[in-house]
């Protein structure tokens, strides 16, 4: 077997446990035999990632980019990429730096770490690692070495720029072609993210009810609307976006407009304000029971139907209900 594979060699965050709690027991975890650690830090506040650093002590850091996740807590998207920014500053062993070359973000990242071994990765050609989409399963990877082309079996253009950060890492690392190409294709959806699920009716549910902030909600419109079939979008409120929460809401409405869904359902206090920015076929729900009432009826063979809010909604409640 090549030394690259192994799940035995291989430590890594399970689930969520990515914080000053999560981090220290997963490295609790560290055996002699494993090779590598891939370590996710999280964070709702400024300074954490800085501390988790210290504990993770990293070769490589990877930043996938910057969203609103958390932007209560930060107030602006400046202070969530200066707080994403301690990764890089934090680790005195720290060889390499991972970023992704589209955020608009990217300069403020790169700024002052000449002294990193800096590999970046998307869609333009500017990038290390970037990529050509050839159809909704298939891309072209090219690296400073070759271009190869693989299978995807993830949903959503952020889910190519998650597969491209990957391959950056493994890059860094030196690890083969081939071996890239393997991982890549047999990753799956993780459960609730963008995960499809064909149902009894042969209507076809993507279940993206893991959690949802205004980045994601739009990445998750743009899927539904690349798909053929009548597309039914269900949501919910989105969580932790304090004083612009209204603001959110509403330009996810405006977002919706301008897309090709054909019906949008929604529930939640705010999603109302989403909801008033539509002028057709747009209902708004006070119960999940009414939701689904109305949404059995539009149902059929041909549909699509995509559901996602933030966590408290608990909007996988819904998937059971829509498979039969």
């Amino acid at each position: 077997m090549n030394k690259y594979l192994g799940k035995d060699k291989l430590l890594y965050t399970a689930g969520n446990f990515n914080n000053d709690i999560g981090l220290p027991l997963t490295l609790l975890n560290l055996k002699e035999r494993h090779s590598h650690a891939v370590l996710e830090l999280g964070m709702n506040h400024a300074g954490e990632i800085a501390k988790l650093t210290k504990i993770a002590k990293p070769d490589i850091a990877l930043i996938t980019n910057i969203g609103e996740a958390h932007i209560e807590n930060f107030k602006s998207k400046d202070n969530i990429a200066e707080a994403k920014k301690e990764l890089l500053n934090n680790s005195d062993q720290l060889e390499t730096s991972i970023l992704p070359r589209d955020d608009a973000y990217y300069k403020f990242l790169a700024k002052g770490k000449n002294n990193l071994n800096k590999i970046t990765f998307g869609f333009t050609k500017e990038a290390t690692i970037n990529c050509k989409v050839l159809t909704r399963q298939k891309i072209t990877i090219s690296t400073p070495k070759e271009n190869f082309d693989v299978k995807i079996n993830l949903l959503g253009r952020h889910n190519i720029s998650n597969i491209l950060a990957a391959c950056a890492c493994s890059y860094a690392l030196g690890i083969p072609t081939n071996i890239i190409k393997e991982g890549i294709e047999a990753a799956k959806p993780f459960p609730g993210r963008l995960e499809i699920i064909d149902s009894i009716s042969e209507a076809i549910i993507i279940n993206d009810s893991y959690n949802a902030n205004p980045s994601s909600m739009r990445e998750a419109v743009d899927v539904l609307a690349s798909m053929k079939g009548k597309k039914i979008l269900v949501i919910g409120d989105m969580a932790e976006l304090g004083n612009n929460t209204d603001k959110y809401h509403r330009e996810l409405g405006e977002y919706i407009k301008k897309s090709q869904i054909d019906f949008t359902l929604a529930i939640g206090s705010h999603t109302k304000i989403t909801m008033q920015q539509l002028d057709k076929n747009e209902f708004w729900f006070d119960s999940k029971e009414a939701l689904l009432s109305k949404l059995l009826k539009i149902i059929d063979s041909k549909s699509i139907i995509l559901v996602k809010g933030s966590r408290f909604m608990r909007m996988e409640e819904l998937i059971s209900k829509i498979i039969l």
